[in-house]
């Protein structure tokens, strides 16, 4: 036994040596600091006021403060003007994004992951911290108690460790500090003055149209204009007070969702708020959008304003690959600044949701394209600390990188109201800050009043010569509300110029005149970002000055600039060369290449080919390396980088290998793995952190692992003590069963997860070696004892598959004790459905079932076959939960005496025999309705199973056989994870827009397919709607795996935006579609 006391108080003291996420990241001048905090006073007792004053307006006026729901969170900040106006409500901005932005290329290449980086947050509720997916990373820093199922999601996108792999988020070592939204400008600025660097706001104010439960409503002030909401695009209190914090926090870079508001519409009747109350009218108000449909916070100048687009799955190649979608909100600003300045992927993002430590669910809209970006900039801070001694980019800088290495998007080159500067690409931001003073500048500079920066830079001509500026300028003064006031917000006007071969190089302008036009060149007086792009320099020496006009407020104006398409001088290390391989084998190889002068290490990459995705081996001493974990007969490539101490080349070309085949796959089932006499033909991966061991009797460590083999003497598992933790991953493969001749396949294995730090254990299944798909999950400890886990494995019939086990270590300084072990892993046939014994009434023409509620169940019938099999409709009860069943009877004549009786099979065995499987019993009697107490034991296990209802004349009914009069009824139970929220009906509804319905293609010009997050076996309703309330089709289909799906066609409909109704028994859903 290994003494772990010793080596606790040891690891101990050399945590206090470690780095970890602190909010000081950036050092600020006590005066600064001060300045913050006295900001952030300020915006507190401003806040104060605004709201007692709103609250007590609002309640006169019987508005609601506040209104949640699974899907968006309501809540009301204020009105637009003290006296008159509109209420102002917060909302969320709800409608696979790392590869459409290139954030997994800087994860996979660079192993960045967010280490040492603080995200914040501010939504409209609590993030579920206990999710397995954050692990103890996140922190709620306020008083917010009700979770949010938006916060949720949102912080997962930033920041998902992972532990599903579609999850994970873009910075999946990220610390996250969590707020709700309210009073967020005082918490932000005291945030900033503690260090923060980047936070997300997928929030901001309902404007213009927006669609609630009982009708449309317009939240425009008809003072101002009666046909458009003046608060789009409208520099307001809250864009200036944004921009104040930014401007006195020159390291704090604040990320915001352009909104959701473009082709909002309606005709006909709505209702519009007069200065005390909501009214109705038919008075012609304009579409919000296409332009200017950004609202009051994504207007700000020193943010940056994030829109979204549709998922780019393989990566971006061509800004044809960009497609917008149909609701992110479009600048320009009153003022003809460019917004938004990004797009990022905001169509159905895969992250945590709110419902369980485990519930994950499909997201859409700006709230999610906006976190995907705020991540993927803690990944370019951690990168660029990492290069430069500790420091990180100023606000100003990070804001300029990623505007300057965006892709292309649009119609033409250069920026767009649409797509603002275009589509973020980590990657090409992260090669900016790895090639420094090689063939980029990064620098943050000082312009004093009167003066000029001038440097000289050396065009290599073989590609774009690119200068970006931007600074983070004063407050701007908003004007008295007013409809597209012109009047420029930009207080420091600076210029940037590029000169050389005869000719000066202009920045790229927009004319909000004519929002739709290309970009062109001239002197941009609007905009604190300036882009000089020449597309075909000649090689040799330019000049790039920035000066500005007028006298600079303040006397000086720092800033930050960007260039690329330059050389220096000094030149990165050459790529390797001399790719061979040797010792192929079935399942490993070894890979090698020539050695390079100046090389301190070698990175290689391998993947099959075809596959998107790399397994990467880090830092290689020497010129070879052997991987393992191969699939057999199969063909990969692989690749090689060098890294000097002055930089990294670029990959290699690709050299290809094919593995050994065997015989063949295992054919003979039932097969039964042990590990008594050594792993057999599993193999231990290549692509992880450490190795399984194969080990009799106790592990090595205490308090953690099992004591003996759960079945003969020997098992597999990861000793997570030495160096083998924290979170340090361990790999075992299977090898290749052929399924085409199994019926029903199931997997089964033994697992034990036991010690107070264990962390996870998933296993994944393959048809083809390179992508994995999870099968199985599970985290956190487990208790002293062996537990089997059966898995259908029938998806992959006919398939030759591979299984994986995944274990990942535990974390913090008692890490160690995290053992996992798995034994007796076996693949064969599934055991046949179960069979239920039959009961029913033989004469159910004087008495029946009438009715039966329980959850969302509220079935009637006529009960006229004496049984009637029920059980495609189902309703969901947590485990431990207490849940009423009303069953009402039906006398066709005279009333008799009836018993009734209720089982669930928790067991799922067949029968309802066991011990507590009768929930209900009523002894014989005229009332009606009857009702009881359903309780749902807490150590049932999850998933569907069968419930029985009967009623029988004059006696309690037993659960099988035939009985005179009455009736049976069968139903579909669905045990859900203790705590599992349930939905309120809300007496007011709000716009809303679903992340658990999604419409796709939207816009549609044919067919538009619908799908509904909804319960197993349930009965879900598809209306198609005209914007003016008209039917115009309706389907119903069963929800099967969770999901109900439809389509319409509509490519003989009038273009236009319709409406799509979803309804279940649970509640109705509204989803907008715009056909072309």
């Amino acid at each position: 036994m290994i003494n772990k006391k010793a080596m606790t108080v040891c690891l101990l003291l050399l945590a206090a040596l470690v780095v970890t996420p602190v909010m000081a990241q950036q050092r600020y001048s006590q005066r600064q600091t001060q300045k913050l905090k006295g900001l952030s006073n300020a915006y507190t007792a401003k806040y104060k006021t605004q709201r007692a004053r709103a609250y007590a307006r609002a309640l006169k006026a019987k508005l609601p403060l506040r209104v949640v729901t699974k899907d968006r969170v309501i809540e009301l900040q204020g009105f637009s003007r003290p006296n008159g106006g509109t209420p102002l409500y917060f909302t969320n901005f709800n409608l696979n994004a790392a590869r459409t932005i290139s954030t997994d290329k800087v994860q996979a290449q660079l192993g960045l992951t967010g280490t040492g980086i603080v995200l914040g947050i501010w939504d409209g509720g609590k993030v579920r911290t206990t999710h397995q997916e954050f692990g103890n990373r996140v922190t709620q820093q306020d008083n917010a108690t009700t979770l949010s199922s938006h916060a949720t999601h949102v912080a997962g996108t930033m920041g998902a460790a992972g532990v599903s792999s579609n999850a994970k988020g873009m910075a999946p070592n990220a610390t996250i500090h969590a707020y709700d939204w309210n009073s967020d400008l005082a918490e932000m600025a005291n945030a900033a003055s503690n260090g923060l660097l980047l936070s997300n706001h997928s929030y901001g104010f309902i404007t213009g149209w927006a669609f609630s439960g009982s009708g449309w409503r317009w939240y425009g002030d008809v003072n101002i204009s009666t046909t458009e909401d003046y608060r789009f695009g409208f520099y307001s209190d809250y864009s200036k007070d944004m921009d104040q914090i930014a401007f006195d926090a020159p390291f704090y870079l604040i990320c915001k969702a352009a909104g959701n508001d473009r082709n909002d519409n309606h005709s006909g009747s709505h209702q519009y708020y007069n200065g005390t109350s909501w009214v109705n009218s038919t008075a012609f108000r304009k579409r919000d959008g296409d332009y200017d449909c950004i609202g009051a916070g994504g207007v700000a100048k020193n943010i940056l304003t994030i829109g979204a687009v549709n998922d780019i799955s393989s990566g971006y190649s061509q800004p044809s690959d960009v497609v917008q979608t149909s609701f992110s909100s479009w600048g320009p600003t009153d003022d003809g600044r460019i917004k938004p300045d990004l797009v990022a992927n905001g169509a159905s993002l895969f992250s945590p949701d709110s419902g369980s430590d485990t519930d994950y669910g499909n997201k859409s809209g700006t709230s999610m394209s906006s976190p995907s970006v705020t991540g993927s900039l803690g990944l370019l801070q951690q990168h660029y600390k990492n290069k430069n001694g500790g420091s990180f980019m100023r606000a100003a800088t990070l804001k300029a990188l990623v505007i300057h290495t965006a892709d292309e998007a649009g119609n033409a080159n250069g920026p767009d109201y649409s797509n603002g500067w275009g589509l973020m690409n980590t990657k090409a931001a992260a090669d900016v800050i790895t090639n420094r003073n090689v063939s980029s500048k990064i620098e943050e500079e000082t312009l004093n009043n009167n003066g000029t920066y001038s440097i000289q830079v050396n065009a290599t001509g073989n590609e774009p010569l690119v200068a970006t500026i931007v600074w983070t300028d004063a407050p701007g003064t908003p004007t008295a509300p007013a409809l597209d006031p012109t009047n420029r917000m930009l207080v420091n006007d600076l210029d940037l110029r590029l000169s050389g071969n005869g000719n000066t190089y202009q920045p790229w302008i927009l004319n909000p005149a004519n929002p739709s036009a290309a970009a062109t060149k001239g002197d941009n007086d609007r905009d604190n970002v300036e882009k000089v792009f020449i597309a075909n320099p000649g090689a040799g020496t330019y000049t790039i000055t920035v000066n500005h006009k007028g006298a600079l407020n303040g006397g000086n104006q720092a800033f930050s600039i960007i260039v690329t398409g330059i050389t220096t001088g000094s030149s990165a290390c050459a790529v390797a060369g001399g790719l061979t391989t040797s010792n192929l084998a079935t399942t490993s190889a070894t890979l090698n290449w020539s050695a390079v002068n100046g090389a301190t290490t070698y990175d290689v990459r391998y993947r099959a080919q075809g596959s998107a995705n790399w397994a990467t081996v880090n830092g290689v001493n020497g010129t070879s390396t052997n991987v393992s974990g191969l699939v057999e007969g199969t063909t990969y490539e692989f690749q090689v980088r060098t890294n000097c101490s002055n930089g990294s080349s670029a990959y290699s070309a690709s050299a290809s290998f094919t593995t050994g085949t065997p015989a063949s796959c295992i054919t003979a089932f039932p097969y039964n793995e042990s590990f008594e006499t050594g792993l057999g033909a599993w193999v231990q991966s290549s692509a992880d952190d450490i190795n399984w061991t194969r080990q009799s009797g106790g592990t090595a460590s205490n308090s953690t692992g099992p004591s003996a083999a759960n079945n003969g003497s020997f098992y597999m598992y990861v000793e997570a003590s030495g160096s083998n933790y924290p979170a340090k991953t361990a790999t075992l493969i299977s090898p290749c069963f052929d399924l085409s001749a199994v019926s029903s396949p199931t997997l089964k294995f033994d697992y034990h997860m036991y010690g107070s730090q264990v962390n996870n254990l998933k296993a994944e299944v393959s048809t083809n070696g390179s992508s994995w798909a999870e099968i199985f999950n599970k985290s956190g400890d487990q208790g002293n004892s062996w537990t089997t886990q059966t898995i259908d494995l029938n998806a992959y019939k006919g398939s030759n598959v591979s299984v994986r086990f995944t274990v990942t270590t535990g974390t913090g300084s008692s890490g160690w004790q995290s053992d996992i072990a798995i034994d007796h892993v076996r693949v064969e046939a599934s055991t046949p459905p179960l069979v239920y014994c039959a009961s029913e009434g033989n004469n159910s023409t004087e008495e029946y079932i009438g009715r039966v509620q329980l959850g969302s169940i509220d079935n009637s019938s006529n009960g006229s076959n004496g049984y009637t099999d029920f059980t495609s409709t189902s309703t969901s009860l947590a485990q431990g939960s207490s849940n009423t069943i009303t069953i009402t009877p039906v006398w066709t004549g005279t009333v008799y005496n009836e018993g009734y009786s209720v089982w669930i099979d928790f067991n799922r065995d067949g029968d309802f025999t066991d011990a507590g499987e009768q929930v209900f019993t009523q002894a014989a009697t005229r009332n009606t309705p009857v009702s009881g107490t359903i309780n749902i034991p807490t150590s049932v296990t999850t998933g569907s199973t069968r419930m029985r209802v009967s009623m029988r004349y004059n006696a309690i009914p037993t659960s099988c056989g035939t009985f005179n009069y009455g009736e049976v009824e069968d139903y579909t139970i669905n045990i859900a994870p203790s705590g599992t929220a349930t939905f309120a009906s809300q007496t007011e509804r709000f716009p809303i827009l679903l992340e658990e319905v999604s419409v796709s293609p939207n816009p549609a010009t044919d067919v538009v397919t619908v799908k509904a997050q909804a319960a197993n076996n349930s009965q879900v309703s598809f209306t198609l709607v005209s914007i003016n309330g008209r039917s115009m089709m309706r389907k119903v289909a069963q929800a099967n795996n969770g999901e109900a799906t439809q389509q319409f066609k509509v490519g003989n409909l009038p273009k236009g935006i319709y409406l799509i109704k979803v309804q279940t028994k649970g509640g109705q859903k509204i989803q907008k579609v715009v056909v072309r």
